[in-house]
């Protein structure tokens, strides 16, 4: 359905990229011009099902680019989630290869830096299209901002032996990540025709999307594709190797009564989802021998990763939005089954005497698990290799009205600074949401967005007027902390974060 809420004014702006002419459409509300739904390869559908994507399937004519695409197919999020206030309401379909370019209406002279953003949602769900994305006003710091859909959940990392056996690379699996690869190439061949600087890309991500960054800068087939790199909240997640992921693929189709992966693309879109929603451990990137050699984690760490500048940090209460454990014997008895003679020294991190203090405590390890330790662990071994690395600890509060609630907090308010709280400020699109606002939120999303946009345009946050922000030095303890007045401090629960680290507790959960 054509979104109501952006109100174009004409459809006059036509380029030509890979497979035709697109025309776009006018913002005058928001000065940009809006190229919607792309595409960038071949519908994955039928045959193309679980296999690498496929060039771009040319058009007639020109194709007037002002309907977004369904997202990738996928459960639908909870009823009363935040992250369902973020995304708004949306289509599924396995036909969603598509991006999006927005950029100025009123263009400086000269290329302009190109901003990809890549979505996250656990790689089980997510959109190029949520309102939180594509309703703001990044372009306004004259840069091209690109958004793009890739496969997710089992249509865009199932692993099989029938699959490994059908690809003359010998794998499977990745799917997703090799949309996302595509994705970036078609960048670099055609953004020059919407006025961005093919040669200046910054590729930016929350969640599962800083993850993917992580894999991208980890993965021999991303290689040159991008020239800085924004992980936000998430970078190392666990994979299993290939006959693993194989093993849960054979389990997957036993689950679906198939016989064989032809029957299994044969099988309904909704079929898949139910399964794939239904598969524990999630189905997600694995070290295939392809598009991962190894994991992101191994990678970095031998310093076998891209060489480009990152930006990469995490919010203060990333745990709060993810199930926990309530009562303090129960969270005791996980730490001791998960650090055994540790257990001791788990506690001293995260408390348990009671059960408010557990409660608390369980949230925060489960953050620091997914997001914090992670995040310190790539900017060390990123700046150890002579990188230029810029951490951040994000700390302003949403500000939610009083009775606001969440399947995921009631009260909202007792959510803190959580996991996505940060990249509306970034987008520029605070008014999607409701709360609160006032001209201290706007001011931190002025203050991202220029730090964000430097960065971008110069592989350096710094800019004229804000805080000064150093370089991350992996032997020192400071990092920007960013709310309302910015400023170099210490890195927050760095103990616990250096803890987690050396336990191998990197992107899981309790």
């Amino acid at each position: 359905m054509p979104d109501s809420r952006s109100a174009p004014s004409s459809a006059a702006y036509s380029v030509t990229v890979d497979g035709g002419t697109v025309a776009g459409i006018v913002d005058t509300d928001r000065a940009l011009i809006e190229y919607r739904a792309i595409p960038f390869a071949a519908p994955p559908v039928g045959e193309l099902r679980w296999r690498p994507p496929q060039p771009v399937v040319p058009w007639h004519g020109t194709r007037v680019c002002d309907r977004f695409a369904p997202m990738c197919a996928q459960p639908a999020r909870p009823e009363r989630s935040i992250f369902l206030e973020y995304a708004g309401e949306q289509a599924t379909s396995e036909d969603c290869l598509y991006l999006n370019v927005f950029a100025p209406l009123d263009r400086p002279a000269g290329k302009l830096p190109v901003m990809v953003w890549i979505h996250g949602g656990a790689f089980q769900v997510g959109s190029s299209t949520n309102a939180t994305f594509v309703r703001g006003d990044l372009t306004r710091q004259d840069v091209i901002l690109v958004t793009i859909n890739y496969r997710v959940n089992a249509f865009g990392f199932l692993s099989h032996p029938e699959l490994t056996a059908e690809s003359e690379h010998e794998a499977s699996g990745n799917y997703g990540l090799m949309d996302q690869i595509a994705a970036l190439a078609w960048v670099r061949r055609n953004i020059g025709a919407f006025g961005g600087d093919a040669e200046s890309v910054t590729v930016f991500g929350q969640s599962a999307g800083g993850a993917s960054i992580a894999n991208l800068m980890a993965s021999p087939l991303a290689k040159g594709l991008f020239d800085r790199a924004i992980v936000q909240s998430v970078a190392f997640m666990p994979m299993m190797p290939l006959a693993q992921a194989e093993q849960q693929g054979i389990g997957f189709m036993k689950r679906a009564g198939a016989t064989s992966i032809a029957e299994l693309r044969s099988r309904p879109a909704s079929q898949i989802v139910g399964l794939s929603k239904a598969t524990q451990p999630l189905i997600w990137p694995s070290v295939d021998g392809y598009v991962m050699q190894e994991s992101a984690e191994a990678v970095f760490a031998a310093q076998r990763q891209m060489r480009v500048p990152m930006l990469t940090g995490w919010t203060r209460d990333e745990g709060t939005v993810f199930p926990a454990f309530e009562e303090a014997g129960a969270l005791r008895e996980a730490l001791r089954t998960r650090f055994g003679s540790r257990v001791a020294q788990a506690l001293t991190h995260y408390p348990a005497a009671d059960d408010t203090q557990a409660r608390h405590s369980a949230r925060r390890i489960n953050g620091d698990a997914l997001a914090g330790a992670g995040v310190w662990q790539a900017a060390c071994a990123h700046a150890q290799g002579g990188n230029s690395v810029w951490l951040y600890h994000f700390e302003h509060e949403q500000p939610f009205f009083a009775g606001q609630a969440y399947a995921e907090s009631d009260p909202a308010a007792a959510l803190g600074v959580f996991h996505s709280a940060d990249y509306p400020y970034v987008f520029g699109t605070l008014k999607e949401l409701t709360r609160a606002w006032s001209t201290a939120d706007f001011a931190v999303g002025d203050l991202m967005q220029r730090y964000w946009v430097s960065f971008a345009r110069n592989g350096d946050p710094n800019v004229a007027g804000l805080p000064a922000w150093s370089r991350f030095d992996a032997n020192a303890d400071a990092t920007m902390r960013l709310r309302e007045t910015p400023c170099m401090d210490t890195i927050p629960r760095l103990e616990a974060l250096r803890f987690l680290v050396g336990e191998n507790m990197i992107g899981n959960f309790l």
